[in-house]
């Protein structure tokens, strides 16, 4: 019998685990989604359909262990999840009250659990796949292949045709991973890259979704701190999801076609002019990308988890025109990302030497995460928040091809930001969209 190989973790996953580590509240590394469709669906079928899943896609026969104070981890063979619940609810009620049960519970990395998927009747007679499962093996474009993958084999299943095609195994692109971590002229490239990115540039103000009034922040303020204080503790999340209408969509799709720009770009750009004009016009800001880190076809078709958290310095001139600005912060950008990979707490040691902030502080008032989609036309997918995190504001922005539209899931720290702080924000945000995408010559201190 073949030995199993074991591997350290990936940098995207050291991120994963690092996330753990400084939160008492262990279901950080959880992701909790579902997705609902109209039509019944047979679920001891889709039951069937999940454990094939499950022998294509290596991520979900994951396993974790300890070895001394690192974490490492193997392929099982054969992972068989024989036990998925199925559930009928009557009332909306019953069903909310089981899912914010559901999806607090941490999921047992450690003891072999690394996916929890349900299969739920809604009390509205539609079929839902609820799904949560550890981050350090799916990232949220992973789960979304994971759900196509599902109902395309339950599909082949019900109608006796051909599999679709085998997904691309997440181990093949964990060796090449590991390949780049463990290269060390391509670390001190990134070293000597990040040193001089931070060096060079004055030291950046925290921008809130909450903005400048917010009575911790003006706290920090006044010691003249220029970062917030990390939670580590008191860091109970509520989530709030809002969207970008069809026609503003349209709009934003085609300008980025016509000027040959990643939506990605665009849209983190005009969050960041948001933020900034909510804390009294901050110039230099450190807000955070998760980028989704595909950039090969291969990983394109592998659901394992990729996206890497990376601090994008973003400056806003406002004597300047948002194409001026823009333009600007794509070279930055361009250069950025080829930089992707380096660690954390090496960043945490920059940022402490070049602009004396503590360990115990965040530049990031906004983490953003941008992804295209592709699901059922009509059906409903959905994140939610795990009641805690890490970060003071994440906001997901998913494009749902089919539909057309952009979904935008806040998860926001609840001590600093509510219902009237998100909402505040998200109407300044599709003005801000609205009147760039109007004339992208603007200058940015004529915004509204």
């Amino acid at each position: 019998m073949e030995e199993k190989k074991i591997y350290e973790l990936t940098p995207a996953q050291d991120v994963v685990y690092l996330q753990c580590r400084l939160s008492i509240h262990k279901n950080v590394a959880n992701i909790s989604s579902s997705l609902t469709i109209e039509e019944e669906i047979d679920f001891e079928l889709l039951k069937k359909a999940f454990n094939i899943v499950a022998e294509r896609n290596d991520c979900l026969r994951l396993k974790f262990f300890k070895s001394g104070k690192k974490l490492m981890q193997t392929f099982e063979e054969k992972k068989e999840y024989n036990n998925i619940p199925v559930y009928e609810f009557n009332t909306k009620e019953t069903q909310d009250k089981y899912i914010n049960e559901f999806i607090k519970a941490p999921i047992k990395f450690l003891k072999g659990v690394v996916a929890e998927p349900v299969f739920i009747k809604t009390f509205d007679n539609k079929s839902m796949v609820l799904m949560k499962v550890c981050h350090l093996i799916l990232d949220i474009y992973g789960i979304n292949i994971i759900y196509k993958e599902l109902f395309d084999v339950y599909k082949a299943l019900k109608n006796n045709t051909e599999m679709p095609e085998v997904p691309v195994q997440f181990e093949e692109l964990i060796v090449a991973d590991l390949k780049k971590k463990n290269d060390e002229s391509f670390n001190q490239k990134n070293k000597e890259y990040f040193t001089e990115y931070f060096s060079s540039k004055e030291n950046p103000y925290y921008a809130g979704v909450h903005g400048e009034e917010n009575k911790i922040w003006q706290k920090q303020k006044k010691k003249g701190r220029h970062a917030m204080k990390l939670f580590l503790f008191n860091n109970q999340t509520k989530g709030f999801q809002k969207y970008i209408d069809k026609d503003l969509t349209t709009k934003i799709m085609e300008y980025c076609k016509n000027t040959n720009q990643s939506p990605a770009n665009f849209l983190f750009y005009a969050l960041s002019i948001t933020a900034s004009k909510l804390n009294g016009k901050v110039k230099n800001m450190l807000p955070m990308e998760l980028c989704n880190c595909r950039g090969t076809v291969q990983s394109k078709k592998c659901a394992g988890t990729k996206a890497q958290s990376i601090l994008c310095y973003t400056t806003i001139n406002y004597e300047k025109s948002f194409k001026e600005n823009f333009d600007d912060f794509i070279k930055n950008q361009n250069s950025l990302y080829r930089h992707i990979g380096y660690p954390d707490l090496e960043v945490q040691e920059l940022l402490h030497k070049y602009y004396k902030s503590s360990y115990l502080e965040v530049y990031y008032g906004i983490a953003f995460s941008f992804l295209p989609i592709v699901m059922p036309k009509g059906s409903q997918f959905k994140i939610y928040s795990n009641g805690y995190g890490a970060l003071p504001c994440y906001i997901a922005q998913l494009y749902r091809v089919e539909d057309g539209d952009i979904v935008m899931a806040y998860d926001s720290q609840k001590k600093i930001i509510g219902q009237e702080e998100i909402d505040r924000f998200h109407k300044k945000y599709i003005e801000v969209l609205e009147q760039i995408l109007e004339d992208q010559n603007i200058v940015l201190d004529n915004l509204k």
